[in-house]
């Protein structure tokens, strides 16, 4: 709220002002050479120019990089128009205070280039219309209110536009302050409680820098190449610097194009070369940690982790992230054969009794096997005759009287529980084809089939996990 409607009125006519003035009258685009540049300080006590306002994200500062003259006067027509390239660097690596310093002073200088001057008038006209509002009001104490409101309003508008002019808004606090002194005095009021020091905020004073020019635009280029972490956004970068530089060195014989051209070249090269080492170590050791893997070789996949370490030493340790990728997969691995190595262990300790376990299903397997046919047949509701009936019948009695006095050991639960139910089903199967075949009754038939059936499903599931059973435990492919 403002202390009267027409400063009120006038205030927020300086934003509305502002937004509608390009649909009045077109504005002709910026030239590159008004393009805001930022610098972003470094550690080191270097810095890269920012095309435009950088961004953070998470730990990151994204940078929009002009590499040749970005706005240089004088400058060549293959440079006057830099190319951009969008670059990472570590946040921690940014001398923070220094840069938000310097960015502070570019916006104001922007404003002040800009909107500043319309919207310093704008403030003057509601300064000017609030002094007359509050002149021509009588009660002293509701002029009082009215200029300390206004006041107020006046010392925030400089620090919301970037201390534009603070001085001459100073100056413009003090004359409200001066209305309240006045009003005091004739009135003969005390006691009021007012600070009447204009608290205005001074303007950003970090100088800013010049324009860079393309040897200084190559050079930034090249050192956020040796800060960026990503390997791909490093080459990328180099060969921007080295398309930039092939263009001038057309334009002009400029003498230190030669040298940095061959300073690109052998940073590309290396770059590369550190690419291609890279991925044939990362296929060489995975074959190898994947064989030994598949092996139980928990040796074996630890040999290639130091194997990868140690290559990634002699290459420069220039691949942190992939080696960081390398190194989650090879300790996947190296879980794998672990657990693999312990399955196995605990494999050859049972066999013995997982042997003799399986030897003892040898008759029941047996005999399920010679009663398949007759169960198949029951399946079909084609039979069978009531003499295989009765050898059906006798088969299966047998059978699971056997299963009865076998003890399973724990790998071989399953199997025991699925080989004893088809046994069960089997004979079920018998004894409700004969009931069918005494009574004639078609629904006795039909309830045989189901067990037939099952017995068969149960069997086939049985005969695999038995065979299972002495099956060398191996590695699991992944999901």
């Amino acid at each position: 709220m403002f202390s009267t409607g027409r400063f009120r009125r006038a205030l927020v006519v300086v934003p509305m002002l502002a937004c509608w003035a390009p649909s009045v009258r077109a504005q002709p685009p910026i030239p590159s050479s008004e393009v805001a540049l930022y610098r972003v300080f470094l550690r080191d006590g270097t810095t890269l120019l920012s095309y435009g306002e950088y961004a953070r994200v998470s730990d990151r500062v994204v940078v929009s990089l002009p590499i040749g003259a970005a706005g240089a006067a004088g400058a060549a027509d293959a440079a006057a128009t830099p190319a951009l390239h969008l670059v990472s660097i570590p946040s921690d690596s940014v001398d923070w205070e220094r840069t938000d310093a310097y960015a502070d002073s570019v916006r104001a200088t922007r404003y002040a280039d800009t909107r500043g001057p319309d919207d310093f008038a704008l403030l003057s006209q509601a300064v000017s219309s609030a002094l007359t509002e509050i002149a021509l009001t009588a009660d002293p104490n509701r002029k009082i209110a009215m200029a300390a409101e206004a006041r107020q309003n006046v010392m925030r508008w400089t620090a919301e536009h970037f201390g534009y002019r603070a001085d001459r808004v100073a100056e413009m606090a003090s004359l409200f302050d001066n209305v309240i002194s006045e009003t005091q005095t004739a009135a003969g009021i005390k006691n009021f409680d007012l600070g009447l020091i204009a608290n205005t905020a001074a303007p950003p004073s970090v100088p800013l820098l010049p324009p860079p020019s393309l040897q200084d635009s190559i050079e930034q280029a090249l050192r956020a190449a040796a800060v960026a972490p990503e390997a791909t956004e490093r080459t990328s970068l180099l060969r921007t610097i080295e398309r930039v530089l092939s263009d001038a060195a057309t334009s002009g014989q400029d003498a230190w194009i030669a040298p940095m051209r061959a300073r690109v070249g052998g940073a590309l090269a290396i770059e590369e070369r550190a690419t291609r080492g890279y991925d044939v170590m990362t296929r060489s050791v995975l074959t190898a940690a994947t064989r030994s893997a598949e092996r139980a070789d928990v040796t074996g996949v630890e040999r290639a982790i130091r194997r990868a370490l140690s290559e990634d030493d002699r290459l420069g340790q220039r691949r942190p992230q992939e080696m960081a990728s390398l190194l989650a997969m090879l300790d996947g691995k190296l879980d794998a054969a672990r657990r693999l190595r312990l399955a196995r262990d605990a494999w050859a300790a049972r066999s013995e009794l997982v042997t003799k376990y399986r030897a003892s299903l040898a008759q029941p397997l047996y005999l399920m096997r010679l009663s398949r046919a007759p169960l198949d047949e029951i399946r079909r509701l084609a039979g069978p005759p009531r003499a295989r009936l009765a050898r059906l019948a006798a088969r299966t009695d047998s059978a699971a009287n056997l299963m009865a006095v076998l003890t399973a050991p724990a790998e071989g639960a399953g199997a025991h529980g699925l080989l004893t139910n088809a046994i069960k089903l089997a004979s079920r199967a018998a004894a409700l084809r004969e009931r069918a075949v005494l009574s004639g009754d078609m629904q006795h038939a039909w309830e045989a089939s189901s067990a037939a059936a099952g017995a068969l499903m149960l069997f086939d599931r049985a005969v695999d996990d038995v065979q299972a059973l002495m099956r060398i435990p191996a590695l699991q492919a992944p999901r």
